[in-house]
């Protein structure tokens, strides 16, 4: 028999959450799992959640699958600034072993939220940190989307995403000019070339040997001149100095030119992922 339960063992949960084969689902202790889980921030230290519920459905005493779901602290309006007077209604997290487990638990998140109000899953400004803040669904997770859409939800946007060794100092001219770590543990860094800023990037530090890209840009003067490719070489130097192996990334699926930019750069293909509504 299914039983639908409130999670009072969070490390069944992570157990069962780090089995589902993700290429953002970086290694992680419990103990940091659980305060990204729970207790999460963003970039500038802001508090991702005003309220997050996690629900499990078990059969006698396994667990089958679990939902996170909740209000977020902040929107962004139309200029794209923060927001504090509304939020957000999200699914954060939806994992499940069976078409049975999963109806159970998006149905208890559907019973919760406002139904005028538009409900997100999968939003991806507000995943977990302890995976980059990467919050879609990774494509290979077929069951959950086939039930997302079963429920009426329509795809709101798709990335590719994209993963990066890196293994060696190479030559460039960039000189980088980094700044000090947000709350977050993110960082600003900026592009120099003959004493001039070319462009920017923003870094998310995941771990001793992992970082993730956020964006990155050179001036529109300058595109097409190859100077793109000689800041993405000085910025893999710089993480390499770091420590730093592994380096991803994502974009939106119909960003042609930035995709160019991530494989010519020795970025790897790693799949689609996507982020989903419900009117």
């Amino acid at each position: 028999m299914l039983v639908l339960k409130d999670i009072t063992n969070l490390k069944e949960v992570y157990n069962y959450h780090m089995s589902f084969i993700t290429p953002f689902f970086f290694k992680s202790s419990f103990s940091k799992w659980k305060e990204s889980f729970l207790n999460d921030i963003d970039g500038e230290g802001r508090i991702l959640f005003k309220e997050l519920i996690v629900k499990g459905v078990y059969e006698e005493d396994k667990l089958l699958g679990f939902i996170q779901y909740g209000k977020s602290s902040f929107v962004f309006d139309e200029e794209g600034n923060i927001s504090e007077n509304s939020y957000y209604q999200i699914i954060r997290n939806l994992y499940f072993n069976n078409k049975e487990v999963g109806a159970i638990l998006l149905n208890e998140a559907l019973n919760y939220f406002k139904k005028e109000e538009r409900i997100y899953a999968f939003f991806h400004y507000f995943g977990m940190s302890e995976f980059a803040r990467h919050g879609k669904l990774f494509e290979k997770h077929r069951c959950v989307e086939d039930l997302l859409k079963k429920f009426n939800f329509t795809i709101e946007h798709e990335n590719v995403y994209y993963s990066s060794i890196i293994n060696k100092i190479e030559n460039s001219e960039v000189e980088i000019k980094s700044y000090e770590l947000t709350k977050g543990n993110q960082q600003y860094i900026d592009f120099i070339l003959n004493d001039e800023q070319v462009g920017g990037c923003e870094i998310h530090y995941v771990n001793e040997k992992t970082t993730y890209l956020r964006w990155i840009y050179v001036n529109g003067n300058i595109i097409n001149k190859g100077i793109g490719t000689k800041c993405m070489k000085a910025l893999k130097n710089y993480l390499f100095k770091k420590g730093i192996t592994r380096f991803d990334t994502d974009t939106s699926i119909n960003n042609n030119l930035a995709r160019h930019y991530y494989e010519k750069n020795d970025f790897k293909y790693e799949g689609i992922t996507r982020s989903y509504y419900l009117k």
